[in-house]
């Protein structure tokens, strides 16, 4: 019971840390006098020191066993790009604090999430409440830092402070975690020879297609995640990027739950939830680009209920039903990493020319066409997202 507590408490605290770097990062970069597009070139860095850090943690990770302190040294690395981040200086400095925050801080996901799906055994629906919890910290984080007014927007070391301090709340839950480390293979003084993967997969076709699915819907997600807080600020004069947050984030709370029970108790299969999070994801797009109003702004924020909630508990279940256990780890992190991150650093960079050029109507109303994309694909790729699955468990 009480280990438990304490995991509920890590996915807690850890989105209280997301609460602060994913909505206001732009924000600091164009407190520190950065243009859209080198906002954008400069985000685009970050997603990919995103995308390396969790292949390589997840690998080590799967080889030593490690977890608990792999959590608890990425948690200090990343509270170490946070206060590098903060000091004002050369470009090299500001991408070096960058980098170090993304490789850790984006490790820290697919880390918490191998523990909760290998606790569960691949249980969708307890899964889901544990992820919700998560989501819970992150809208609770979001509107208490709203009510209060902070962190204030003009100040990077108040933006700074605010995320170290989500960075130690998550660190001392973790701290009472109990190593869970693999089992040791017995030396018997005779070297095996490693299994071809032909021989050995440990994920089949169905999981490329549902990365390729994925990265297309989290493509056309980079145009709210690297340009919404600005898109409020400069656009619409709304300053209360928290609240606007938390309104996204409140609303998938329901909805990632309901996920977690249709996966498990209906059978519905992680393809229709990533089918209906791209349709969801065109429409929201399509309303920032053509309503550019309060009204138009929570619509959109409403429908993250299911270009999210519907979305993670399915690609995590992707990750349960294509990878076997023994490279969960790597397969979450690929998850994040190709799934999320790279399409994020391509979304990023082609976002900040668009503003840039073009302004936010036709960013908005570009990247719907991705979400429509990831739609496609899982229409023609239907049967073969259906497989059985590779391994259960």
């Amino acid at each position: 019971m009480a280990d438990m507590l304490q995991l509920y408490l890590s996915f807690f605290f850890v989105y209280s840390i997301i609460a602060i770097v994913g909505p206001f990062l732009q924000v600091l970069l164009r407190n520190s006098g950065y243009s859209y597009e080198q906002v954008g070139v400069l985000l685009g860095i970050f997603e990919i020191a995103g995308i390396i850090g969790p292949l390589v943690v997840g690998r080590i990770v799967d080889k030593t066993g490690r977890l608990k302190d792999t959590v608890l040294a990425a948690t200090g690395f990343t509270a170490l790009g946070l206060i590098l981040l903060v000091r004002s200086g050369p470009v090299w400095l500001i991408i070096l604090a960058l980098v170090i925050t993304a490789f850790f801080l984006r490790s820290l996901l697919p880390l918490v999430d191998t523990v909760a799906t290998n606790r569960f055994d691949g249980n969708a629906q307890k899964y889901s409440y544990i992820r919700a919890f998560g989501t819970l910290g992150f809208v609770l984080f979001s509107l208490v830092y709203s009510a209060i007014g902070r962190p204030i927007l003009t100040d990077n070391s108040s933006i700074v402070m605010h995320a170290l301090l989500g960075c130690l709340f998550f660190f001392i839950p973790v701290l009472s975690w109990k190593e869970e480390k693999f089992p040791a293979k017995p030396k018997t003084g005779i070297k095996t020879k490693r299994k071809s993967f032909s021989s050995n997969p440990w994920f089949d076709s169905a999981f490329v297609i549902g990365l390729i699915i994925i990265a297309f819907n989290r493509l056309s997600m980079a145009a709210v995640t690297s340009f919404f807080s600005l898109y409020l600020v400069e656009e619409l004069n709304i300053t209360a990027i928290s609240l606007m947050n938390a309104i996204g984030a409140g609303s998938e709370l329901l909805f990632m739950i309901l996920a977690g029970y249709l996966i498990q108790k209906r059978g519905v299969l992680p393809v229709f939830l990533l089918l209906v999070s791209g349709l969801g994801m065109t429409v929201r797009l399509l309303l920032y680009a053509r309503f550019p109003t309060l009204g138009g702004v929570i619509v959109g924020q409403m429908l993250h209920s299911v270009c999210f909630g519907f979305f993670h508990p399915a690609a995590i279940q992707l990750v349960a039903r294509r990878v076997k256990r023994t490279h969960r780890a790597l397969g979450m992190s690929m998850y994040i990493s190709l799934g999320t991150g790279l399409p994020t650093v391509l979304g990023s960079s082609l976002g900040g020319f668009l503003t840039e050029e073009f302004g936010y109507k036709v960013l908005f109303e570009s990247f719907s066409a991705f979400a429509m994309i990831s739609v496609v694909l899982c229409l023609v790729f239907w049967k073969k997202m259906r497989a059985p699955a590779l391994e259960e468990g």
